[in-house]
């Protein structure tokens, strides 16, 4: 980096990626931090990256502000699932986890062929992590300054066109991961390895998220001008 580049004033958003340690931040401490059910202001963003929103209960807002109580903080995550394709192992597990561990009971189906869960207290977050890599999925990228959940022509099996295209949307999605084991070392217990760069989305990743999708013309099921690459 030039000496030119580190006099630049970056705003606050970029500052934080630069200063993230790859994403890490202090998410860990934050996990342990029994006082509060949420994640302090760096964190708060940098959990985007891992595929979660920070949000809290708007409708007892009100009464808890009363009570000098916090907002009853819960987060919002959502799944890398390019192409939307689920095994049906997969959405039993995701289903009985809503059922048991969320405030709400439910999936939310989104307009980028994944799911998402609401609701989910500080406490349940990392057994999520655990519980969707023991079914082989993750929520890496989901949200934040990358590239999101890659969309495609659906129904890979109709022809191998389709499955081409679909395959090209999991090998998108894969190559443009970010590259630092933030994700594994927090949620998964992975073994902490030094992250030293970012050799496709650079230590800043991107300066605003970017969305891929792969399709079949004439068909346009992705909607493919409200995407940034087709």
């Amino acid at each position: 980096m030039s000496e030119q580049d580190n006099n630049v004033k970056l705003s606050d958003n970029e500052r934080l990626k630069r200063e993230s340690n790859f994403l890490r931040g202090t998410i860990e401490q934050d996990l342990k931090n029994e006082i509060t059910g949420g994640f302090t202001a760096d964190n708060f963003q940098l959990i985007r990256f891992h595929g979660m929103y920070q949000q809290d209960d708007r409708d007892i807002r009100g009464e808890r502000a009363k009570q000098k109580l916090e907002p009853l903080h819960n987060v919002m995550l959502r799944a890398r699932m390019p192409g939307g394709i689920i095994k049906p192992e997969q959405w039993l597990a995701i289903d009985k986890f809503a059922d048991e561990k969320t405030s709400y009971g439910s999936i939310r189906l989104t307009t980028r062929q994944t799911f998402q869960f609401h609701g989910v207290l500080k406490p349940n977050i990392k057994g999520m992590h655990q519980m969707l890599n023991s079914v082989g999925i993750d929520s890496i990228a989901t949200a934040g300054d990358v590239n999101r959940n890659v969309l495609c022509t659906t129904n890979p099996v109709e022809s191998e066109l389709h499955q081409e295209a679909y395959d090209w949307a999991a090998k998108i999605s894969e190559h443009l991961l970010p590259k630092t084991k933030a994700y594994a070392e927090i949620w998964l217990n992975g073994e902490k390895a030094e992250t030293t760069e970012e050799p496709i989305l650079g230590s800043n990743y991107l300066p605003r998220k970017f969305k891929t999708t792969v399709t079949i013309p004439p068909n346009n099921e992705v909607d493919v001008h409200a995407n940034d690459l087709n």
